[in-house]
Parts: C-alpha cells; structure tokens; sequence
C-alpha cells in the first residue's frame, strides 16, 4: 500500500465523502418538536432516518460507494473495476451526482424550513463541494497547486 499516489486532490475528495458519509447517518436532518408550558419533547433525525430514509440510505451507499472507488484506484490500480462514462472520475462524478439527486429528492418530499436541522445545511455544503471537487478531477483540473 503506498500512500504516496494518493495526491492532495484525493485526500480532499476522499474527506469530504467521509464527511458527508457521516453527516448522512448521524447528524441531525430533521428536528420536531411539541410541547407547552414547561413541558417540552423534541427528536432529531438523521437522513438515513424517518421521513423518507431510504433516499439517505441510497445517497449514503453511493457516497460510500464513491469513496470505495476513489480507494481502489489509488490503492490497488491494478484491479479493474466497471466505470460509468469511461473512466473512473467520472464514474466517482456520477456518484456524487446520484448523491445529490437522491438528496434532491428527499428535501423536495419534506420541504419545510423549520424542520431541518443543522445536519441537513452542512449536508448540501458538503455536498456541493463533493460535487465541485469530482467535477474538477473528472476534467483533470487540480484544486491546488504542485506539491513540491
């Protein structure tokens, strides 16, 4: 395993997938809460949680799934691996992007602003910036500059 082929570019593609993997499965999505006077009950949801949990278990999979790839190409390029659009960027690319629709999907079936909770907002950043960092790498661009 050499660690030295994985460039700064992948560890960023690879950090934000984790993150958003995590935000995906434990942070909060949706917060309710009832109650008067001093009596008060509130729950928070994650993504992968009620209502609708199985688009965040589909986003989460191709999340993971992105990450996997990302890991097998650096890690092992020996192993051939099925690519979507030729190559494996684009096939990451596409990950990130079934991601997002999968995430579309679940906010357009639950809009309603006072329910999200924090989990949800960090969870389109993230998600943005997944999207942004795959696109890069699938038309060879870098993020950052040479390394030494």
């Amino acid at each position: 395993m050499d660690l030295q082929k994985v460039s700064r570019d992948d560890w960023m593609v690879g950090g934000v997938g984790l993150l958003l993997a995590l935000d995906l499965l434990a942070f909060p999505w949706f917060s309710w809460g009832v109650g008067y006077g001093s009596f008060h009950v509130s729950a928070d949801f994650s993504a992968t949680g009620a209502p609708d949990g199985w688009l965040g278990v589909l986003a989460l999979l191709a999340t993971v799934a992105l990450i996997a790839d990302l890991g097998v190409e650096r890690l092992s390029p020996g192993t051939r691996v099925p690519t979507i659009g030729g190559t494996r960027p684009s096939t990451r690319f596409a990950l990130a992007g079934a991601a997002s629709v999968l995430m579309a999907v679940k906010f357009l079936l639950n809009i309603h602003f006072s329910y999200f909770g924090w989990g949800f907002y960090l969870g389109v950043i993230l998600l943005a910036a997944l999207l942004a960092l795959t696109s890069r790498a699938r038309t060879g661009a870098t993020s950052v500059g040479p390394t030494g």
